[in-house]
């Protein structure tokens, strides 16, 4: 029995696995918090009772580690797994029932709530496989893409995250939407706004003549795109009926143009920062609503056909764009609005003419870490009934959460509540974000908490107030911030004290509210030291954190 400094709380190691000294490096726990499970470095995969940490079971795989695991969200008796060497187990009742055989390593699983079937990813590849009757289908990413987190939420949100590609310059922007059929210009619309947003929210962080140049750049691909769609909206094949066997797949966008408005307002509000201290060019004079009238006529008529009628497409039917008009008008007025006060007047009223640079010259190219990035987004499985209507990862555009860093399921957390995503974005410092994904406000960032030091895990409380996040540290520094997203306070938890009695400071953190909240100790003595893997909230209330040590098997805090 342990004691932390300051507050006297105890911590008990509660486990009977005193011969354990496997590396834990992955916890999940079962639907009603009475089980959680640990993949280690000796292949296999432990289940544990969680108020006494007796060793449930064991299962070997006699092969490659475990690299995921996932609880079936109803019955705590099944439980699926999948290793580096691309095999992925389904235990019921003890029992290996399934097993599946993949090209990859596991990226990541889950079960649905509902259907009887898993959800995997192995390489590009995301399987849907009915573990039951072993029928499989696959959809797939980029080439470049890996999938590393996929959770489905009670309500069929299925949230993955995926690697950003740089093949997307040929996937019809830029220079290449010249080649683009009309039909299939709306993809190429969302693409590059994504893509204008992305560049512009990096570049808000600059001053100076790099936020301008980046400006002028995205204004230039954004006339273009707009041009495009002016030229080529009366080619568009577009109907008000199709007949009643005639396939046709819909495309549902409000979320997605939602969110954009949403991050083009935080970039006005940026950029109002940035023209304070001068670093940009303030508009000569104010723009007239005839002028944002005029600028978005002819791309409007496009919106318009496509919002109301079915869409011919070449080779699969029909497909149905569903969205509100006024979002994606909303969306061209803000733009135009960021340009004009920025001082574009000319460019904006020249009604996106051609420019004497060819758009040839232009390279459309991620931000420098960005192959490191994954991309948050959140897909409805209830709008894919259809056996083969699944969702199009490479739409990488669409309803997308947040850019974050992950290595393996423990660096992304959904709360109990299934209300908040937390996850870690990398800019000049890394950024803990919560955000919503409430229908009602998705997307929303809730809360933010800058640190440097290398992360490992994040954790919700079964509350959702409270996040921990586990910190990989050397000896002498803290291993975890536990964090209070509703009153704005955090806790430094701290390996163990200075030998003259004061608190070992983590250079990588601000100093603020220090004292408030509560320290966990370790061992002090370097040959007990435990440096961790993943620091886990119990999904029962009281029942403290699971910490997964590095040199010695899992242990309670409380």
């Amino acid at each position: 029995m342990k004691y932390c400094e300051g507050y006297k709380r105890r911590i008990y190691s509660l486990d009977d696995l005193s011969k354990e000294t496997e590396s834990v490096f992955n916890i999940e726990q079962s639907y009603n918090g009475q089980y959680a499970a640990t993949v280690q470095t000796n292949k296999s995969v432990n289940i544990f009772e969680v108020s006494t940490m007796k060793k449930i079971v064991e299962y070997h795989t006699n092969e490659r580690s475990v690299w995921s695991l996932s609880f079936h969200p109803a019955n705590h008796n099944i439980i699926a797994f999948g290793t580096l060497g691309g095999k992925v187990f389904v235990y019921v009742n003890g029992q290996k029932t399934a097993c599946l055989d993949e090209h990859a390593p596991i990226g990541s699983l889950c079960f649905h709530p509902v259907d009887d079937y898993l959800v995997l990813t192995s390489g590009n590849e995301v399987t849907f496989w009915d573990w039951q009757s072993n029928s499989i289908m696959n959809t797939g990413t980029y080439n470049d893409c890996k999938c590393r987190f996929l959770r489905i939420t009670t309500s069929s949100l299925l949230v993955t995250g995926i690697s950003q590609t740089v093949l997307f310059a040929s996937a019809g922007i830029g220079k290449n939407l010249a080649t683009v059929e009309p039909q299939y210009l709306m993809a190429s619309f969302l693409r590059t706004v994504n893509f204008m947003l992305d560049s512009l929210e990096h570049g808000a962080t600059m001053i100076g003549k790099s936020f301008s140049t980046e400006l002028k750049k995205q204004l230039y691909l954004w006339n273009h795109l707009l041009r495009t769609i002016a030229s080529k909206r009366d080619e568009l094949r577009c109907f008000l009926t199709v007949a009643s066997e005639a396939k046709c797949t819909k495309s549902y966008l409000n979320t997605t143009l939602v969110v954009f408005n949403r991050r083009i307002d935080n970039i006005l509000k940026n950029s109002d920062r940035c023209k304070m201290h001068k670093w940009l060019p303030s508009a000569t004079r104010d723009v007239s609503d005839e002028s944002i009238d005029k600028y978005c006529h002819d791309p409007m008529i496009y919106f318009e056909r496509i919002c109301f009628n079915f869409v011919e497409q070449r080779y699969s039917g029909y497909i149905r764009y569903i969205f509100d008009l006024s979002l994606v008008k909303s969306m061209l007025y803000k733009v135009f609005k960021l340009y004009w006060n920025f001082g574009f007047q000319t460019s904006l009223l020249e009604n996106w003419q051609e420019s004497d640079i060819p758009i040839e010259s232009f390279t459309i190219s991620r931000n420098p870490g960005a192959r490191n990035q994954f991309i948050l987004q959140a897909w409805d499985l209830g709008c894919h009934q259809d056996a083969s209507d699944l969702p199009d990862f490479k739409e990488d555009w669409k309803n997308v959460i947040t850019i974050c860093s992950i290595n393996n399921d423990s660096n992304v957390s959904i709360s109990q509540c299934e209300q908040f995503i937390a996850s870690v974005r990398l800019k000049d410092v890394k950024e803990l974000e919560v955000r919503s994904i409430n229908r009602t406000n998705f997307g929303e960032c809730m809360f933010v908490f800058k640190f440097v030091a290398n992360f490992v895990s994040l954790s919700f409380s079964p509350s959702g107030r409270h996040i921990v996040i586990g910190l990989r540290c050397k000896k002498g520094l803290k291993f975890a911030y536990i964090l209070d997203k509703d009153t704005r306070w955090r806790i430094g938890v701290n390996s163990y004290p200075e030998a003259d009695g004061t608190e070992c400071q983590d250079s990588g953190t601000s100093s603020s509210n220090e004292l408030v909240g509560l320290r966990l100790c370790l061992p002090k003595e370097s040959k007990n030291y435990k440096e961790i893997n993943c620091i886990k909230w119990a999904a029962l209330p009281g029942y403290g954190l699971l910490i997964g040590p590095k040199s010695k098997f899992i242990q309670i805090c409380r």
